[in-house]
């Protein structure tokens, strides 16, 4: 998608919103103030997303935005404003701005526009938009990524009602399906991973249907299926994935062999999982210098810390000094409720709807979609921001 901003000085949450929600996009970020909207340039003429920051709206060139709105009419504009909002709503649906957002909503609310704009576009084109492909990966064995992965998929697809396919390239224990399936169907990601004419109905009768909108393609149950499985093979199954499912989970072992080098190149984020602990600390660090061997950029890495808050941890401080990056998640340790899910065999969102964990692994599902938080309570909405649903 392209994407045009038109900013003097773009704040620091608008960045990092572009950042991690349009890495694959191509952003044009303008300095320039919203009184001179320069629509016929090539950064603008073509753009598909355009945003407008606009500290002083009575500066804003309305009938400029008008112009490129009835040129473009499937190319989506959104204007960051403060100043007497309820009416800049009003004047901004007349003219086909179809959000409208204060600048202390840009970190919880632009990725949901930026992901409408997206589907949109799709639309207009006659297209699909491709599913974000989303790898997870240990850290040390005995992180829990298998068990943090599955229930994460269907949080996702059970919450927020997206199609979530999750793919087990876990080949030499292969275990994510007794996290969230008592299903021993034999289907398995050996019976299509070496056919030609892979498709999605082909795809779909591999898998196992482990909720409403969340599906599951196993691993091969025997050595034998996984001999000879090849890059190109995994990446044939991504592809068609990924144009099938809103979300592509991948859940690999720990080993980096071709197989998961490939799942990785292919993924819009790569999860490793780790616990507080040195001998963890030291699995990333391992990490951390084949992603850097491998060019991914550090967008591409998001660090998540499972089980927190155990006794014996490390502080998350020292690790992050250690290591010199953010945990992007840290999940809170929810024991008894993880072990009763695990032995029943059954989703943690369905043994413990209330616990810290599942709790935890929906504001992270949020994120994962551009949903706003919990921490913005529904009953609090402005007037404004119900305007904005009406044409949003």
């Amino acid at each position: 998608m392209k994407v045009t901003v038109f900013s003097s000085a773009a704040p620091k949450e608008l960045n990092e919103v572009l950042e991690e929600y349009c890495r694959n996009d191509r952003v044009n970020v303008l300095d320039r103030s919203c009184e001179r909207l320069d629509m016929e340039s090539d950064a603008v003429a073509d753009a598909e997303l355009l945003i407008i920051d606009c500290p002083n709206i009575e500066r804003l060139d309305w009938a400029a935005v008008e112009s490129f709105n009835l040129k473009h009419p499937h190319s989506t504009t959104a204007l960051i404003c403060d100043a007497d909002f309820e009416r800049v709503l009003v004047q901004a649906m007349r003219v086909g701005v179809r959000d409208v957002l204060k600048h202390g909503e840009i970190s919880e609310l632009l990725a949901s526009v930026i992901e409408r704009a997206r589907i949109r576009l799709a639309a207009s084109q006659g297209t699909r938009v491709a599913g974000k492909i989303l790898t997870f990966i240990p850290c040390k064995g005995g992180s829990g990524t298998s068990f943090i992965s599955s229930n994460l998929a269907y949080v996702l697809a059970e919450v927020h009602n997206r199609r979530v396919l999750l793919v087990d390239l876990d080949l030499q224990f292969a275990d994510a399906s007794f996290y969230i399936t008592d299903d021993d169907s034999g289907r398995t990601l050996g019976d299509i991973i070496r056919r030609n004419d892979l498709d999605g109905a082909l795809l779909d009768s591999a898998c196992i249907k482990v909720g409403k909108h969340f599906w599951l393609l196993r691993a091969p149950q025997t050595p034998e299926q996984s001999v000879g499985i090849t890059p190109d093979q995994v990446d044939n199954i991504l592809s068609v994935a990924s144009m099938n499912f809103d979300y592509v989970f991948v859940d690999l072992e720990r080993t980096l062999d071709p197989l998961s080098l490939r799942a990785m190149d292919r993924s819009d984020y790569i999860f490793p999982i780790m616990q507080a602990v040195l001998p963890y600390v030291r699995g990333t660090q391992r990490l951390q210098r084949t992603f850097r061997a491998l060019h991914y950029p550090e967008s591409k890495i998001r660090l998540v810390a499972n089980r927190q808050g155990k006794t014996d941890d490390l502080p998350a401080a020292k690790i992050e000094a250690a290591l010199q990056t953010k945990f992007f998640v840290q999940l809170p340790n929810d024991f008894p409720n993880a072990s009763a899910s695990i032995n029943a065999g059954k989703p943690l969102y369905e043994i413990a709807p209330d616990g810290v964990l599942t709790k935890a692994l929906i504001e992270w599902t949020n994120r994962i979609v551009g949903a706003p938080t919990s921490t913005t309570a529904a009953g609090s909405r402005s007037l404004g921001q119900r305007l904005k649903t009406l044409f949003g």
